[in-house]
């Protein structure tokens, strides 16, 4: 009876154990895993990329979900100059957007069946946002492993990709559009994908998470223009390589902005190099000094 109840045991241990694997977000068999909430574990990864070999809270699928509800993803509601969006929900809101037969795959056209346009407004309530389905096949309402760009809604059909920077690319790469960038790792984050940068799911990015920087959050390593006086500053605003456009936001915060745009977004060309004269100058509307000294401490 023992030895009957102790084979049980193990068999229901090791179900459960396949059951947590196939729930995990890890990216089974890619050139990524997920191990941390901000960090990766990747073999060929550039120097000073967060590794860890602990998996964490990110596996958890109530610390998932309330990463995606604080996130933009989860609140992607738009409205063009003319009160629409059933264009804009490509991106914003992929299971809202309706592609014309055009866009369909081939193998649709044999059904003869058209697909009616969608209203040129998509209701707040009827907008889908950007959700789980989006970036990982589903099966029975439970999240797969590994990740896929969902390419045709309305048939489900996925779109296999080798990393997570050209699933992330399938919306924000070049849009035609003021204020949508780019992201252009042409410096010295070229190496790098999006996610070892950015929370998979939180879509937050920090300089000193894990083992990144971790110099820049020391008091007892000084670093010149780390100072009291640049606390308002990102770090994008000074080490952008992209000669982007550089003024307070909002909220005092100082930014980078797309020429031609009042919308603040954040250069990916990273430069270690600073040119202080991009703020410092003469006559500067901000009432900064016009000089500064730009001697290593």
């Amino acid at each position: 009876m023992q030895r009957k109840f102790l084979v049980l045991s193990l068999i229901a241990i090791t179900v459960l154990a396949i059951s947590l694997a196939a729930c995990q977000p890890g990216m089974d068999g890619s050139e990524e895993t997920l191990v941390t909430q901000q960090g990766w574990e990747n073999e060929g990864s550039p120097e000073g990329t967060p590794q860890s070999s602990a998996v964490t809270k990110e596996t958890d699928p109530d610390v998932i979900q309330s990463q995606w509800e604080a996130s933009p993803h989860a609140h992607t509601y738009v409205l063009d100059s003319l009160g629409m969006n059933s264009g804009c929900a490509r991106c914003h809101a992929p299971t809202s957007f309706v592609p014309s037969m055009d866009e369909m795959p081939e193998s649709c056209a044999v059904c003869k069946f058209e697909v009616a346009p969608p209203p040129p407004t998509i209701a707040e309530e009827n907008w889908g946002n950007v959700t789980c389905n989006i970036c990982h096949r589903m099966k029975k309402d439970e999240v797969q492993p590994g990740y896929a760009w969902l390419s045709v809604p309305p048939i489900d059909e996925y779109e296999d990709l080798a990393t997570t920077s050209e699933l992330c690319l399938k919306c924000h790469g070049e849009v035609e559009i003021i204020g949508h960038g780019m992201p252009n790792l042409a410096s010295a984050h070229s190496s790098y994908t999006c996610t070892q940068c950015h929370d998979a799911h939180s879509t937050k990015a920090s300089c000193t998470s894990e083992l990144c920087h971790t110099s820049v959050a020391d008091s007892t390593v000084p670093i010149t223009g780390h100072d009291v006086d640049h606390e308002n500053v990102t770090c994008w605003a000074c080490h952008d390589g992209d000669a982007m456009i550089v003024k307070p936001g909002d909220q005092g915060r100082w930014l980078t902005y797309l020429p031609d745009s009042e919308v603040a977004y954040a250069s990916h060309n990273i430069l270690k190099q600073v040119s202080c004269d991009r703020c410092h100058f003469v006559n500067n509307v901000w009432g900064l000094s016009d000089s500064v000294s730009q001697t290593s401490p």
